[in-house]
């Protein structure tokens, strides 16, 4: 399907470097494949209470508060 669409500057960057590494796509095809990624990776927000975004978390995965003051100290 043909459409005029207005495009982020990064978005067409990312495009055309689809396009010149030898895949043989047009542009079209190339955001296409883009947006496709997108949704299929793309996970509800979810924020608490005091409106911060929670992230997702892995189970079995603790994060103490002593590794937080670690990459935070930069030990």
């Amino acid at each position: 399907m043909r459409t005029t669409l207005d495009i982020d500057p990064r978005v067409l960057a990312a495009a055309r470097a689809r396009v010149n590494d030898g895949r043989n796509k047009s542009i079209g095809e190339a955001v296409s494949e883009l947006a496709i990624a997108g949704l299929a990776t793309t996970s509800p927000v979810t924020t608490d209470t005091n409106g911060l975004v929670l992230l997702p978390s892995s189970p079995g995965h603790v994060v103490t508060d002593d590794m937080v003051a670690e990459a935070l100290c930069g030990r």
